[in-house]
């Protein structure tokens, strides 16, 4: 397993793999992207201006995502 706390920026494509990780394989949080999250948010809270649902994650290096929920049926 790679050590994601090695990084220096969290990418998108780390956040997808791991998210992927924790829903689909079961995986711990911890052995993710995941595990430098800082802060997590509603899109509500955190000040995003959409009627679309959703969550802000914000990584201890800085680097910040948003996570849009749209339910397809």
């Amino acid at each position: 397993m790679e050590d994601y706390r090695e990084y220096e920026e969290t990418t998108a494509e780390q956040i997808e793999e791991a998210l992927m990780g924790i829903l689909r394989y079961r995986e711990s949080a911890e052995d993710t992207a995941l595990a430098n999250l800082e802060d997590t948010a509603s899109f509500q809270e955190g000040g995003v201006m959409t009627y679309n649902r959703g969550l802000v994650l914000r990584m201890a290096d800085g680097t910040e995502f948003q996570i849009s929920i749209v339910q397809s049926r």
